[in-house]
């Protein structure tokens, strides 16, 4: 049973070895796109290389959404270099934890070799780790650090069969499904198998993850705010646009070292070995460096659209010329 992941990632210095390494226990091939990271997280992916991990890195500069497109092209590139029985679709904050399917007598190779083959998809669930009072600081492994979940909500990510690139297959954004034939996939839902979720590490790694996503779905349009599979963005960075004390003067950002009421003691067993490249981070820094970078590339962005486009540059400067009595 060959399987491969494929990422998309972006400044996940914190916490890509760690994900990377984990991913390595159950696949036997990584391809990662980076979208223009400038925290180290390159850096790192290329000691993994060299260290005879089987990853290929791909590198673009994407300051907008454009997820079904990159997903789809990363799915055929996953099975013209593999032949993989599988593909998986991962974010460097998401783990997988196949715990039950061991206990079950397998795990997510078995679970996915099992399947019938009219199940061209299998869907598995989310679980959102959070910050607590008892996390130890200085473990550098997030999973580890990370051990306490909120109940499990109905946020499912795809694993997709490997024989379908000659059909009309598309995964559809933030890695939600696929269609074949512009018709849903047929899918099952594992409860076996979950992905464990570490999306709000810090709160400065937070805030930049609510500014830059909400950011890239305005850049990519009217139509992909329409969408709406990046909603969950919208209403944070609203909040740090118009009334900032909402979030940094607020219960919000005092829960990164809460206790744990409401929450579930429930830590993943991490496959993946010690590590090696994460370096000490200082999160205030590293969070202005990346929000600095991202306003940095969508201007160069916008600049060389104005450059080679003349339509663009009349219609940015019949807006610049747009004056409104208020």
């Amino acid at each position: 049973m060959r399987l491969t992941a494929v990422s998309k990632v972006l400044d996940e210095a914190d916490i890509i070895e760690a994900f990377v390494r984990h991913t390595a226990a159950f696949v036997s091939h990584q391809i990662i796109l980076d979208n223009g990271s400038c925290d180290g997280t390159v850096e790192i992916l290329k000691h993994l290389r060299d260290e005879g991990l089987h990853l290929t890195l791909l590198q673009n500069h994407c300051r907008q959404f454009n997820e079904k497109k990159l997903n789809t092209v990363l799915y055929h590139l996953a099975v013209q270099l593999g032949a993989p029985d599988w593909v998986l679709f991962l974010d460097a904050d998401e783990f997988i934890d196949d715990r039950e399917a061991v206990r079950g007598g397998g795990g997510l190779a078995a679970l996915l070799e099992g399947q019938p083959a009219e199940v061209l998809c299998v869907h598995v669930l989310l679980s959102h780790y959070q910050a607590s009072i008892w996390d130890n600081l200085n473990e550098p492994i997030i999973p580890v650090r990370l051990s306490w979940r909120q109940e499990r909500r109905a946020v499912e990510k795809a694993m997709v069969r490997g024989n379908l690139a000659a059909r009309n297959v598309d995964i559809l954004p933030g890695n939600h499904g696929a269609e074949v034939d512009g018709q849903p996939c047929p899918y099952r839902v594992e409860p076996a198998v979950t992905l464990a979720h570490y999306a709000e590490r810090s709160p400065f790694q937070a805030i930049v993850k609510f500014i830059r996503g909400w950011s890239k779905v305005l850049a990519a349009g009217e139509s992909e705010v329409r969408i709406g599979t990046s909603n969950h963005y919208r209403e944070p960075f609203q909040k740090l646009r118009d009334r900032p004390q909402d979030m940094l003067r607020s219960p919000w950002l005092h829960r990164f070292s809460q206790p744990t009421d409401g929450l579930i003691h429930d830590p993943i067993a991490y496959r993946g070995t010690s590590l090696r490249f994460t370096p000490t981070l200082d999160e205030p820094m590293r969070a202005v460096r990346c929000l600095v970078r991202t306003i940095e590339t969508v201007s160069q962005q916008h600049g060389r659209l104005l450059e080679e486009c003349p339509e663009a540059r009349v219609l940015a400067t019949q807006w610049s010329e747009d004056i409104q009595i208020l």
